[in-house]
């Protein structure tokens, strides 16, 4: 299927321009292309969109810049989904992510939609957070990552409301469904972990191994405009076999810092399912790297992890890149309940099938056991059913 963008620039001055070649040197054409037209990608060179137009309107085929000066024109939607990879028949595994970059509510932070949602998270000291962030991303960011946390629980519990949730973080701030917990059986030790960066927010979960799961951008330069010698900055954090690898890769240092960033996204996984975050010293971790089959070439891995030299067999991480023309690569982390740092036991004492319950062939399959691509979700996807009249009522767009 084609990818479907959303122009979500131009709306002051009626649309954005539209060239008839990639060439921004190309002649422009005389009608531009209304903001909130949807067009059918067909082609797609850096930040250059060669497009059908698919829904409102403007020229009916040319090329749009994607974005300028860092500023997004045309977003890429969310591919269509089943209903049932949200909800109660959506199971114990989930691989979801939002694009808060297509998701431009009316009013923004204070506007109508934005606290429809943020009214959905009934622990205050959450809601706190989310609202205590200045940056207008930082708080969408904050949002989605509870709602995220939220709706994969609902889902498992097979409730289309959360009002029974209780979501709680160990001290290290690791958050964790705290009650009600799913079926003992079939998802004994299910849990959740989310990530975010540049664009995206991600969720993992799992019913048998703890999870960890992170999100790193090809964001090589800072907000200011300074490029990031991460070479320096970064030096302690990778071994000296994976700054080799990085070096091996050629090209531009962009192409060098996305090897980079898959590694640093595989250690943030691998401490965020220990639970003690940045304190773990990055550095001790060293990954090895080999291709999923059936998956298109340098978009998927598996990787197998070694701690100051030594194999951990119990442990198993499989990555994968986000669509869109910005590399984000997403890490999940598959780990044993005996490497957990939980200084109060709160996390732990929800995992009720213990590691030593766990036959060595029965931990193999489970940590073996295929670990997708993350489903891509429009926000409406993580408001519970009982909610939705409500949410289409303040601007929300109904689901599914």
């Amino acid at each position: 299927m084609p990818r479907l963008w959303q122009v979500v620039g131009g709306a002051e001055k009626g649309g954005i321009l539209v060239r008839e070649g990639q060439d921004l040197k190309s002649a422009d054409l005389p009608e531009r292309l209304s903001t909130g037209a949807e067009i059918e990608e067909l082609e797609l060179k850096g930040d250059r969109l060669h497009y059908k137009l698919s829904k409102g309107s403007g020229p009916a085929e040319g090329w749009v810049s994607t974005k300028i000066s860092g500023k997004t024109l045309v977003s890429l939607l969310p591919e269509p989904c089943a209903p049932d990879v949200v909800g109660p028949k959506s199971g114990y595994l989930h691989r979801w992510a939002v694009d808060i970059g297509s998701w431009n509510p009316a009013g923004d932070a204070d506007g109508a939609e934005f606290q429809f949602l943020l009214g959905l998270i009934q622990e205050t000291a959450d809601r706190e957070q989310v609202t205590r962030y200045k940056n207008y991303d930082d708080k969408k960011r904050a949002l989605m990552s509870r709602l995220l946390i939220r709706q994969a629980s609902a889902s498992v519990l097979q409730q289309t409301s959360f009002a029974a949730l209780k979501v709680a973080r160990t001290k290290g701030k690791k958050p964790f469904l705290a009650e009600p917990l799913p079926h003992e059986v079939e998802a004994p030790n299910w849990n959740v972990n989310v990530s975010h960066e540049g664009s995206w927010v991600v969720l993992a979960s799992e019913p048998q191994c703890v999870v960890g799961i992170d999100v790193a951008e090809l964001r090589r330069i800072k907000p200011n405009g300074e490029a990031i010698d991460f070479y320096k900055s970064f030096k302690e954090n990778l071994t000296e076999t994976e700054w080799a690898d990085v070096r091996r890769t050629g090209g531009t240092l962009d192409d060098q810092y996305e090897v980079f960033s898959r590694y640093w996204s595989a250690k943030e996984a691998f401490v965020k399912a220990r639970g003690d975050g940045l304190a773990f010293p990055l550095g001790k971790a060293e990954f090895q790297w080999t291709a999923l089959p059936d998956s298109p070439p340098k978009t998927a891995y598996e990787g197998t992890l070694c701690v100051d030299g030594k194999p951990q067999p119990l442990w198993r991480f499989v990555q994968h890149r986000l669509p869109g023309t910005v590399a984000h690569w997403v890490t999940v982390a598959r780990a044993p309940q005996t490497d957990i740092i939980d200084a109060h036991g709160v996390f732990s004492a929800t995992l009720r099938k213990k590691q030593v319950a766990f036959t060595p062939e029965d931990w193999h399959a489970a940590l073996l056991a295929p670990s997708p691509e993350c489903t891509v979700l429009p926000v409406a996807a993580l408001v519970p059913q009982d909610e939705m009249d409500a949410y289409v009522a303040v601007g929300g767009s109904r689901w599914p």
